[in-house]
């Protein structure tokens, strides 16, 4: 059941949503918004960031108030919207000359993502210009808080998944 302090654990990642089908509406209509494009990534990239970091200090602290089962959820959901913003950023930033050699399409924009973000650089895409290589490192920053934040909150629910099956056998003992 949904309780009153769970939109505060959900909202964020809906307010990305509607900045990513922003971001996909202006790609795909071609239209040329450059500083939109910038304010928006910005935007999202902050409310993830934040997300990310309130989600995994709760997790530190044990401050959290909601099920780990509905924080796992958000979290996977925050991962695959980090992935959609990198990779519309980088089809945006490709449409310029020189700036990303290689990439043509949206399936190569989410190759460039994924490669980046798996520290694996094949080459064959490359950001070349100054623009390019800033959002790189922006996502490489980026990935080492989504990856921290993601692989802390799998351990709490392992740890979580393993008492609770620890009590319920316990209870059947008894």
């Amino acid at each position: 059941m949904i309780r009153d302090h769970y939109p505060s654990l959900y909202l964020p990642p809906a307010l990305v949503g509607v900045i990513l089908v922003v971001l996909a509406v202006i790609l795909g209509t071609g239209a040329d918004l450059p500083w939109l494009q910038a304010a928006l990534f910005v935007i999202a990239l902050v409310i993830l960031s934040f997300t990310f970091l309130n989600m995994l200090v709760g997790d530190i602290r044990h401050t959290h108030v909601n099920p780990i089962g509905l924080r796992a959820s958000v979290i996977g959901v925050m991962v695959l919207e980090t992935l959609a913003l990198f990779a519309l950023t980088y089809l945006a930033i490709a449409e310029h000359p020189g700036q990303i050699a290689g990439m043509v399409t949206a399936l190569d924009a989410l190759y460039f993502t994924m490669t980046t973000l798996m520290t694996i650089g094949f080459g064959d895409i490359a950001a070349q210009g100054q623009l390019a290589r800033g959002t790189v490192l922006v996502q490489m920053f980026f990935s080492v808080l989504v990856l921290s934040a993601t692989l802390r909150l799998l351990s709490s629910l392992t740890r979580s998944i393993t008492r609770e099956a620890g009590h319920h056998d316990e209870a059947q003992e008894h």
